[in-house]
């Protein structure tokens, strides 16, 4: 299976912007300020990291034969036509230029109430955050907390809506469930994550954020975070997407059914259902939409959900601390 990656052009465009601010500076006088970057050098920068990866048609083979969920079985195949889709999760810094840009207020500024676990809770534990949302997604203020302030951590506390009204700013939508896995597993069938089935590597270092410790009363932070981690803080799968599991749910465009997979093995593995521009399809009567991933949240203890198997879901307007998305666009 061939890939596509655009990215690789951006990145030639940082290096020249490097290489050329260098060689401005070498030839700066000793009497002379060097000027400073100027506002389109540096968005020049911010939009060649922000480029997201395209990704080739293909086919991608999801689900098992045996599991104790009935909604990940039985393993059958989807085709998944070509698109491009974020390299990362979207950052608080790149939906803080969407609402400056649009004047957007999310749900949980206007009508949701969010909700948040914290460290020393127990286990399945979550509370109300009355004056939560995205800006400020916590009750208490501390050193593993302020982790959700900085401008490269994920964005949380997105409803689907809000996420859905980002995605449509930047000319894309949600991406469907099947686009979703098919860039996660990046080739990779058969596996619960897209290295294989340990969240470690061989030395016991964990390749992906979520929840180390015996209970919610400690992480024992190995990974080394407790709440999210920046988007990039850990190597990308196979095709260069960045946190393909762990650190945050994300959402897709699909609603949750729980015997879509049955449905689409009956059906003898039909193209993609869910189009790019599947997030209207039965607005007025879905339920609850697919979430994939898992959090920084999931653990043993847990929901077990941090990898490519588990399909999660929730109310499109709920607005969680560990719920974040990315993007996908017509290639």
């Amino acid at each position: 299976m061939r890939l596509t990656r655009p990215i690789d052009a951006p990145r030639a465009l940082l290096f020249g912007l490097l290489a050329s601010c260098s060689r401005a500076h070498g030839q700066t006088r000793s009497n002379e300020r060097a000027p400073a970057d100027s506002t389109d050098a540096r968005a020049a920068v911010r939009d060649a990291l922000e480029s997201p990866v395209c990704v080739a048609a293909g086919a991608l083979e999801r689900g098992r034969d045996r599991s104790p969920r009935r909604d990940e079985t039985p393993r059958h195949t989807v085709r998944v036509e070509a698109f491009c889709m974020d390299a990362t999760l979207v950052t608080r810094a790149q939906f803080a230029r969407f609402v400056d840009a649009t004047r957007y207020r999310t749900d949980a500024e206007r009508r949701t109430i969010p909700m948040e676990s914290l460290e020393g809770f127990g286990d399945w534990e979550w509370q109300r955050v009355f004056d939560g949302n995205w800006r400020r997604p916590f009750s208490v203020e501390n050193a593993d907390t302020r982790q959700f302030l900085a401008d490269d951590a994920p964005v949380v506390m997105v409803s689907f809506h809000d996420a859905n009204a980002y995605c449509a700013w930047r000319g894309g939508a949600l991406p469907t469930e099947a686009q979703w896995e098919y860039a996660m597993r990046a080739g990779r069938a058969g596996d619960r994550y897209p290295w294989g089935n340990s969240p470690t590597d061989d030395a016991g270092v964990p390749r992906l954020n979520y929840w180390q410790g015996a209970s919610h009363a400690r992480n024992d932070r190995r990974d080394p975070y407790v709440y999210v981690s920046p988007v990039r803080a850990f190597a990308p799968n196979a095709w260069g997407f960045y946190d393909p599991v762990g650190n945050v749910w994300q959402w897709t465009a699909d609603a949750y059914e729980l015997d879509t997979y049955a449905r689409a093995a009956r059906d003898a593995g039909p193209a993609d259902a869910s189009a790019i521009d599947a997030s209207a399809r039965d607005a007025a009567t879905v339920v609850q939409r697919v979430t994939r991933g898992g959090s920084w949240w999931c653990a043993q203890c847990t929901c077990e959900g941090y990898g490519l198997w588990y399909r999660g879901h929730n109310d499109p307007s709920a607005a969680f601390s560990n719920l974040g998305f990315r993007c996908a666009y017509r290639r």
